[in-house]
């Protein structure tokens, strides 16, 4: 429509929004509309977000950004700091980090997660645990009074001032060397699980458990076999060094999430990955 019939898209464009009863936010920039987001939508900028959180995350010792992206629909923080270490192996250290996210049009929370990153192929795992998370979902404007009772500019920053105070303290917990310790546990122990199958099928569980395609299912079965470790953690470490290929940084920061995911697998799970035939 928009190449052969423009005015027919615009008609269906502003006829459809007015014949639906909800109310609508629109996210757009410089005159282009980002996401129509419901009325109970909660906005959290970037530069909000990125204005209360660096001076946090400079305060942490040696701390050094490792990266930092901007896509079309998130934006994200990762950084890491030396000070804190761990030797998951011989010779196979790891180093505490952070990595925060936030989406300004709906693609998800804006959150706090724990970063390990391995020193070995340099590449980050992003652990669920100790994370903090912030829907950006509240009450809906259902009328001009309750808008000017419940959302005065005010009381929305005293709510986001309480917010990034947690995300201070989650992200000095994060480096901790307590903290981080106990997270960082968590893949050594998958040293001790053994992948006695084939492991082209421990892949294709992998790739049909978390939907992966076809090509990321190769690239994690050739890091797994180029890497020669037949354990959980060689299949962790597979998955998170298979990121660096991903030339989309969304996906590629899924890949280190789901490294994360993997690490907290109970042992059954772990048996359907380690013995499939």
């Amino acid at each position: 429509m928009r190449a052969g019939q423009p005015d027919l898209l615009d008609r269906n464009v502003n006829t459809w929004p007015q014949t639906e009863g909800d109310r609508r936010m629109i996210r757009t920039l410089d005159g282009q509309v980002r996401a129509v987001l419901s009325d109970r939508y909660r906005r959290r900028d970037n530069f909000d977000l990125a204005e209360n959180v660096l001076p946090i995350l400079q305060r942490l010792e040696g701390a050094r950004f490792e990266s930092v992206e901007l896509t079309d629909t998130k934006m994200y923080l990762k950084v890491i700091t030396p000070r804190v270490e761990f030797e998951v192996a011989p010779g196979d250290i790891v180093q505490a980090g952070i990595v925060i996210t936030n989406s300004e049009v709906g693609c998800g929370t804006l959150s706090v997660q724990p970063l390990i990153y391995r020193l070995v192929c340099k590449n980050g795992l992003i652990a669920s645990d100790h994370a903090l998370r912030k829907t950006h979902v509240g009450r809906s404007l259902s009328s001009e009074e309750e808008s000017v009772t419940v959302f005065r500019d005010d009381t929305l920053a005293a709510d986001d001032r309480a917010f990034f105070l947690k995300v201070r303290d989650v992200v000095e917990a994060a480096v901790s060397e307590a903290t981080f310790r106990q997270v960082a546990m968590k893949p050594q122990k998958t040293r001790d699980i053994r992948l006695t199958g084939d492991p082209v099928k421990t892949v294709e569980v992998l790739a049909n458990r978390y939907t992966l395609n076809d090509t990321e299912r190769s690239g994690v079965l050739r890091h797994l076999i180029i890497e020669g470790d037949l354990s959980g953690y060689g299949l962790v470490n597979a998955v998170t060094h298979y990121s660096q290929d991903v030339e989309d940084y969304d996906r590629a920061t899924e890949f280190e999430a789901l490294g994360g995911k993997l690490i907290e697998l109970a042992p059954t799970e772990w048996a359907g990955l380690a013995h499939a035939a």
